[in-house]
């Protein structure tokens, strides 16, 4: 048995069920995890996370709210249930871990940082990183793709890039898992949409419109919730999903989903007639005019990132 305190990278493995584990291992660059002793896989991979900087880079992606209760977790101070959307995140990137009830940095995780921690340039790379991040979910959820100069607009809405950035070499050096976006013969462009129907037919409907910048607020919530939480008809349908005593985890949920499938174009009827089947209620309690509403203001892909009402005034 190990210590909490002195909880290894090899502990963390061991708790991983193990389809999961041989996933992680492949994505290690490990083939035939299946064929390899436990402990063996273990020390293997262990091996590649440290000697290929994945710490390092885990460590540098972190936002400022996710950072905020790293720092919390490391000098075991109390977290609040409101920081749990963070918790998560540290939680899935392997650098802190539960022992029982107890949450511990995981200890090569803890020596990799404080080397780090007050190193300028890592800081500087690590509000880089972020912020590339976050900008990808305007080409995820609005653009599809743009021009590099393009990008490099919603780049530079925050002051931790100058006007010369490789947006190539950042890209390489983030966690693979991360990267949404890709850079080819000057075009930025979302990953999942190459060379799809789906591409084709959103270039044409996008043709007659300029891309929509969000503020930095909005990129911000993108990327925290991945959908606009605040956007009025989401907050009159949370108000009235919440009023017929439905779970708030669920209700946040079914948000994300409407917000999005309205957003990438499904039709409205569709999405409606689904949420009525899957909160049980009927249109009385549910009217079709909320969803209507949503439609027609929400930010949408077609229209590179304008809504239905912004075009048509």
């Amino acid at each position: 048995m190990y210590n909490g305190e002195h909880m290894k990278l090899k502990d963390v493995l061991r708790q991983y069920d193990e389809q999961s584990l041989y996933f992680y291992a492949r994505d290690l660059g490990i083939q035939a995890a299946k064929d390899i002793l436990p402990e063996e896989l273990y020390e293997t991979m262990v091996e590649r996370i440290l000697n290929n900087h994945h710490i390092e880079k885990r460590l540098s992606i972190l936002d400022d709210q996710t950072y905020q209760v790293f720092l919390e977790v490391l000098s075991d101070e109390e977290i609040e249930e409101k920081d749990n959307l963070w918790l998560e995140r540290l939680l899935d990137y392997d650098l802190i871990a539960f022992e029982g009830d107890e949450l511990f940095v995981v200890e090569e995780v803890k020596e990799i940082f404080l080397n780090l921690q007050n190193e300028l340039s890592f800081q500087q790379e690590r509000l880089q990183k972020v912020w590339l991040l976050q900008c990808q979910q305007v080409v995820t959820h609005y653009w599809g793709e743009c021009s590099i100069e393009q990008f490099q607009k919603l780049l530079l809405l925050k002051e931790c890039f100058g006007e010369e950035v490789d947006i190539q070499t950042l890209l390489q050096d983030l966690p693979i898992g991360e990267v949404q976006i890709a850079v080819k013969e000057n075009q930025v462009y979302w990953r999942s949409l190459p060379n799809s129907a789906m591409l084709r037919e959103y270039r044409v409907s996008q043709k007659r419109f300029d891309y929509y910048i969000p503020t930095v607020e909005e990129i911000e919530m993108l990327f925290e919730y991945d959908y606009d939480i605040q956007q009025e008809g989401i907050q009159r349908l949370k108000t009235s999903l919440m009023s017929n005593h439905l779970e708030e985890e669920a209700v946040d949920q079914l948000l994300h989903e409407v917000w999005n499938d309205l957003s990438y174009g499904l039709d409205v009827q569709g999405i409606y007639a689904r949420c009525l089947e899957k909160t049980g209620l009927s249109s009385k309690e549910l009217p079709v005019t909320v969803f209507e509403e949503i439609d027609q203001s929400c930010r949408k892909f077609i229209y590179r990132g304008h809504t239905y009402l912004e075009i048509n005034n």
